[in-house]
C-alpha cells in the first residue's frame, strides 16, 4: 500500500453517507478516521482519560498534539476489517444522534455501548460536552481506506499495526483496554 495515497485521499464522513446507505465497498481493508476540524478546536477538547492498567492500578493517558510530518490531518483511530462498510457504520452508530455515553468527570473510561464503536466513544470522551456528537463527527472527522484483495487479506493485519506505530491514533491507545 502507498501511505501517501491511504493518507491523501481523505474524504469527510459525511460524503460517504447518502441518506441511509455507506457509499463504501464491502471489502477487506484497513482504514482510518482523520481530524479535519479545526485544531484549534480539538487541541482544546478533554485529552485525558484513565485506563485500567495491570493489576487493577490507574493509568492516566494524554492525548498527544504531536503529530506525524507526513500527515495533513491529525489521525483519530486506525483499524483493520473484513467488511469496510459495515465496519464504517459500526463506528458511527448512526441510529443515535444523541450521546452514547456519559463520560465521568473524573476521566476514566467507561464501559463502550459496544466494542465496535471507538471512533464514537472517544469523540464522545474528548467533547464531553457536545449533545449531538454525530453531526460533529459528520463535520470534522475525515475517512480514508484501503481495499484488499481475498489474496491478501493477511497484509492488513501488518498493515495495520504499522500505520498506527507510524501515525499514534489517539483512540486506538484506549481501545485495546
Amino acid at each position: 500500500m502507498d501511505i501517501a495515497d491511504f493518507c491523501s485521499n481523505i474524504k469527510i464522513v459525511d460524503d460517504y453517507v447518502v441518506g441511509s446507505k455507506i457509499d463504501i465497498p464491502k471489502s477487506p481493508g484497513v482504514y482510518a478516521f482523520w481530524w479535519i476540524g479545526e485544531r484549534v478546536m480539538l487541541k482544546q477538547s478533554n485529552t485525558e482519560i484513565i485506563l485500567v492498567g495491570p493489576g487493577g492500578s490507574e493509568v492516566n493517558v494524554k492525548y498527544q498534539h504531536k503529530w506525524h510530518e507526513d500527515l495533513k490531518y491529525p489521525c483519530l483511530y486506525i483499524g483493520k476489517t473484513t467488511n469496510l462498510r459495515k465496519r464504517f457504520g459500526q463506528h458511527l452508530m448512526r441510529g443515535s444522534i444523541n450521546r452514547l455515553h456519559n463520560i465521568p468527570s473524573n476521566n476514566h473510561k467507561i464501559e463502550p455501548r459496544t466494542t465496535t464503536c471507538q471512533l464514537r466513544y472517544g469523540i464522545e470522551h474528548i467533547f464531553r460536552e457536545e449533545e449531538k456528537p454525530l453531526e460533529l463527527i459528520f463535520k470534522n472527522v475525515g475517512y480514508s481506506y484501503r481495499e484488499y484483495k481475498p489474496k491478501e487479506i493477511a497484509e492488513r493485519f501488518f498493515q495495520e499495526v504499522m500505520l498506527i506505530g507510524k501515525y499514534r491514533p489517539w483512540f486506538n491507545v484506549d481501545s485495546e483496554r
